[in-house]
């Protein structure tokens, strides 16, 4: 949507250098008129075009949305109740204006695991307006029985 926008912006203002260079020829005979008012036209151009396909090959390569900060949002989530640890998050954009993550997220052993998903949607969407998640409750494993091997 943003680069249609542009696009007709960039549109509207090349067509105003275009009807501004034909007046000035028609008035002074200056043909000049007509090639500066091309430069003018792709100088206009490669600022919006360079920060639109940055966007774009964010987008495509699912980096973090240039808007929100990953650090944020994990110690965001950590803080929340029975949060042990975060680890493996990953933010990205679906599409203009929608953003998902998925993490795994270890809570203390006893804590309900519908609780903390009901908690960390709420942080996501309220804080980062992030409303399309997947979240894997982590419990931390018991710690393993020594085991000696039987003699025979």
């Amino acid at each position: 949507m943003r680069s249609a926008y542009l696009e007709v912006l960039g549109d509207a203002l090349s067509s105003a250098a275009v009807i501004a260079a034909a007046i000035v020829i028609l008035v002074t005979g200056w043909t000049l008129a007509d090639a500066l008012a091309s430069a003018a036209i792709g100088l206009m151009i490669l600022p919006r075009t360079y920060a639109l396909l940055k966007q774009a090959v964010n987008v495509l390569l699912e980096g973090v949305p240039a808007h929100l900060d990953l650090a944020e949002i994990e110690e965001a989530l950590q803080g929340a109740a029975g949060v042990k640890r975060v680890h493996d998050l990953h933010v990205w954009t679906l599409t203009s204006g929608r953003e998902a993550m998925s993490a795994h997220v270890e809570v203390e052993r006893g804590t309900p695991p519908a609780r903390v998903l009901d908690d960390l949607h709420l942080i996501l969407h309220a804080r980062f307006g992030i409303d399309h998640t997947t979240i894997q409750i982590e419990t931390q494993a018991p710690a393993l029985l020594q085991i000696t091997p039987r003699s025979s």
